[in-house]
C-alpha cells in the first residue's frame, strides 16, 4: 500500500525538565518518608510514656481477725488457810518440833492472809495471772463507776417518744478506762441507742476492779436505759 515505509521521530525532552521532576519527586519521598518516621517515633515515645506514667498498686493482706481476750473464771485460790477434815485415826506420836520455824499469831487468827502458811493445795487451782481478763464474779472488788458522760438521746427516738435499753459487755482495765474496741452489743431494743449507747460507755471512767490488792482488768455487762422525762 505504501512503497515507503516513514519512521517516525523519536520526541526529544529537554535535560532541564526531567532533572526538575526527578529533584521533585525526591524531594517530596523524602519529606514523606521523614513524616512517617517522625509520626511512628512520636507514638513509640508516647506509648513508652503511658508505660512509665503507669503505677503498680500492691494490695496489701487483711490483718487477721484479733481473737477475744481469754477470761478467767476460776476463784482465787485460797490466802492462808484451808478446810480442816476430821482425822480418821488419831495419831499418837508427838511431832518432832522444828526450833528454827517462827511463830507468826497472824496465821491462826481465823482470818485468811495473803502469803501465810498454805501456799495452795497440790493440782488446785494454783496462782493466778493478774493480767488476764476476769469475770465480774471472781474478783475482791468489782469496778464500780465514778463518771460518765451525758447519754445522747435519739432525736427521732425522742420525738417518736420511745424508750429503750441496750446492754453492753466491755472490757474496764486497770486505770479505769473501758479498752478500745472490747465493747459489744448483748441486746438492744433499738439499733438507733446502739451508738449513742457505746460513745457513752467509751468516756466513762471506773475504779479499778482488784484481785489480792492489785488492779486487774475486769469484763463488764452494763445496762444503759433511755427514758423521756416526765413520763
Amino acid at each position: 500500500m505504501f512503497d515507503n515505509l516513514i519512521e517516525s521521530s523519536p520526541t526529544h525532552r529537554p535535560v532541564k525538565g526531567v532533572a526538575t521532576s526527578t529533584l521533585m519527586s525526591l524531594v517530596f519521598h523524602f519529606f514523606l518518608i521523614a513524616g512517617a518516621v517522625y509520626t511512628t517515633r512520636k507514638a513509640a515515645e508516647e506509648h513508652i510514656a503511658r508505660l512509665m506514667d503507669t503505677t503498680l498498686i500492691y494490695m496489701e493482706d487483711e490483718p487477721p481477725p484479733e481473737e477475744p481476750p481469754v477470761v478467767t473464771q476460776i476463784a482465787p485460790p485460797p490466802k492462808g488457810f484451808q478446810t480442816l477434815l476430821a482425822p480418821v485415826e488419831i495419831p499418837t506420836e508427838i511431832p518432832a518440833i522444828d526450833l528454827s520455824q517462827r511463830f507468826d499469831p497472824r496465821d491462826y487468827s481465823g482470818i485468811g492472809v495473803e502469803g501465810g502458811v498454805f501456799t495452795g493445795l497440790a493440782g488446785g487451782t494454783g496462782p493466778i495471772d493478774l493480767s488476764q481478763v476476769f469475770e465480774e464474779a471472781v474478783v475482791d472488788e468489782i469496778p464500780d463507776r465514778i463518771s460518765c458522760p451525758s447519754l445522747d438521746y435519739p432525736r427521732m427516738m425522742q420525738q417518736a417518744n420511745i424508750e429503750g435499753n441496750v446492754l453492753l459487755q466491755f472490757i474496764v482495765d486497770t486505770t479505769g478506762h473501758v479498752e478500745r474496741g472490747s465493747s459489744e452489743m448483748v441486746s438492744s431494743t433499738h439499733r438507733a441507742f446502739e451508738g449513742p449507747a457505746r460513745d457513752m460507755i467509751s468516756r466513762c471512767l471506773f475504779r479499778p476492779g482488784r484481785v489480792r490488792g492489785r488492779a486487774v482488768r475486769v469484763l463488764v455487762q452494763m445496762p444503759i436505759i433511755f427514758a423521756l422525762q416526765g413520763r
